[in-house]
């Protein structure tokens, strides 16, 4: 949940701005304060504009989701989770776009806390609110894949793939949810669908590679594999974390690229 690109924004030229056409409420100005702050990478700032607005209007909707997110980039998620829960409360019913930061900062935590009953259950609450929204539904398969419910994890980046079928990310996705589910003609027809859409990326050789690893195809995975390495494959060091490439994790090729990828970084 960063901000980005991060651009340095003068805050009182904001408000100056806003006092110009009329007359600025504190709420008001701390929120636009904190938003820039946080705009700008200050998020100890941002909290302290969003405390000082709280004082004048402790249930008002917008300063405590960015509360919220202030918390989240000091890497407070506790707290960040509790004033969450407080703007969803406050925004209920006044509030459609803060509800909605509220519930997304909300399923954000408990994605990144592992907790995918309670991830599920907050991107589900997402597509309630915006049941369009493809970047909330193919967070909720990749929950779906987490907790083992491939059909869920199928229909859920299917439905996706439906209304961004070119992005990248929501193509890997699903060739991976493909894969798992073990629809391995499907899963390489989507990673290959990537080569065609993102030229150069390397999600499309690495998918590949994972489907020939569970075919037992070794020699295509790992020259599928070193091409996603040459490609600049991110954090590469998770190679060998990946349970979908575990065939490979007894060959001395794999072994030496996984080093080689980790020594290039």
């Amino acid at each position: 949940m960063g901000w980005s690109p991060r651009v340095a924004v003068a805050p009182r030229a904001l408000v100056l701005a806003l006092a110009l056409a009329g007359c600025v409420s504190e709420p008001t100005e701390r929120r636009v304060r904190a938003h820039a702050y946080l705009r700008a990478g200050d998020a100890s700032s941002a909290l302290a504009e969003c405390d000082l607005g709280l004082r004048a209007s402790p249930r008002e909707p917008g300063l405590l989701v960015l509360r919220g997110d202030a918390l989240v980039e000091l890497e407070r998620p506790d707290e960040a989770r509790a004033t969450y829960e407080d703007a969803r409360t406050a925004a209920v019913g006044r509030e459609p776009e803060a509800l909605y930061r509220a519930e997304h900062g909300l399923a954000i935590l408990a994605s990144r806390r592992a907790d995918w009953p309670e991830a599920r259950q907050r991107f589900e609450a997402l597509l309630r609110l915006q049941p369009d929204d493809p970047t909330a539904r193919v967070n909720l398969a990749r929950v779906c894949l987490a907790l083992r419910d491939l059909p869920c994890a199928v229909a859920e980046a299917e439905r996706a793939g439906h209304s961004r079928g070119d992005a990248e990310d929501v193509l890997f996705t699903l060739g991976r949810i493909y894969t798992v589910a073990g629809d391995l003609d499907a899963a390489e027809r989507t990673f290959e669908h990537i080569c065609a859409v993102v030229p150069g990326a390397a999600s499309c050789p690495y998918g590949v590679a994972l489907v020939a690893a569970q075919r037992g195809d070794k020699a295509r995975a790992l020259d599928r594999l070193a091409e996603a390495i040459r490609r600049r494959l991110p954090h590469p060091e998770e190679l060998a974390k990946d349970s979908l490439l575990a065939p490979l994790a007894a060959e001395p090729e794999f072994q030496a690229l996984v080093a080689s990828a980790a020594s290039a970084r």
